[in-house]
């Protein structure tokens, strides 16, 4: 086994756990999960539940849509491991939640939802983990592993795991060109093709960019080993923040990041944490004005212009 598949994870190992394949709602006897292990509940003793928050919320809000009818459930019977949650269709929750768990985890069958997105599905078959799709139904699963969540989303051991991984499935030689990995590249992730968080003046701020010789990347036109090859070039990386940022794992270690948050804490700081553990030019921008996510161009023009006057390290 290799050292970086010796990494601690701690699944929860159910048997005879209730599954609702909808949203990965699970129950055994009277407590439930929910996003992996990040929402536990105990039905029948309540005053050990939180009692506000987001967990409570979250749970509450669920418990509302009702809980997984036994004598409606099809039985599945071996071991699998859970690869459904609420946000399992995020390029981001499949790495920072999903990916690790299976990484150091003996293999048995994932399964998986209905909108999870193929690319993530083509993704896990390639790298030869067996992938049974599930309908939004119940199901009586025999054995049932379950994906440890822990707060930040990032260590210096998962970042790991996550690299070595994509250095087997993507491996450096299979870019295109043998300078590929040499060249250095200005990118700019458009969220112009996403429900949300997309820069209302996109267009305004291009001509500032391609002053700057960056390209304007829509990451939703790539796969994902496509992603982590055009991320291993890169020199320059400006983004609204968005799971496209989690393709900085796989970016040298001098890139320059600017992050563009709708607000401060967007995401409770998840990618200032994982930048902290090995990406040191990272910075953030905030628009000024609240409820518009606009990108003023002075701002914009300023960060640029510093890049420009600061040496490569």
């Amino acid at each position: 086994m290799s050292k970086h598949n010796s990494v601690q994870i701690m699944p929860l190992i159910l048997e005879d756990a209730l599954l609702s394949a909808a949203d990965g709602l699970v129950q055994s006897g009277s407590k439930i999960w929910f996003h992996f292990q990040k929402y536990p509940w105990d039905l029948a003793c309540p005053e050990q539940n939180p009692g506000v928050g987001e967990h409570r919320r979250h749970i509450e809000t669920r418990l509302t849509q009702g809980l997984p009818d036994p004598k409606l459930a099809h039985v599945l019977s071996g071991t699998y491991h859970l690869g459904i949650s609420p946000h399992i269709y995020s390029y981001y929750h499949l790495l920072a939640d999903l990916l690790p768990h299976l990484i150091a985890s003996q293999k048995f069958p994932v399964l998986v939802p209905e909108f999870m997105p193929t690319q993530f599905i083509d993704l896990l078959k390639e790298a030869e983990f067996e992938v049974q799709v599930l309908s939004p139904e119940f199901f009586m699963v025999e054995r049932l592993l379950i994906p440890e969540m822990n707060f930040p989303d990032w260590n210096s051991e998962k970042v790991k795991l996550i690299q070595y991984f994509f250095e087997k499935i993507v491996p450096l030689k299979s870019l295109p060109n043998s300078q590929s990995s040499n060249s250095e590249k200005r990118i700019y992730v458009s969220r112009k093709l996403a429900v949300k968080r997309h820069l209302s003046n996109e267009d305004e701020f291009l001509p500032l960019l391609k002053k700057h010789k960056f390209s304007k990347i829509y990451l939703e036109h790539l796969s994902v080993p496509e992603q982590v090859q055009l991320f291993r070039s890169a020199s320059h990386v400006i983004a609204a923040h968005g799971a496209g940022l989690t393709n900085i794992l796989f970016t040298p270690a001098d890139v320059k990041i600017l992050e563009i948050r709708p607000v401060l804490t967007s995401g409770q700081f998840c990618f200032e944490n994982l930048f902290s553990l090995g990406w040191p030019g990272s910075e953030h921008l905030v628009p000024p004005r609240s409820g518009e996510f606009a990108l003023p161009l002075e701002l914009l023009d300023e960060v640029l212009e510093r890049w420009q006057g600061e040496p490569k390290t």
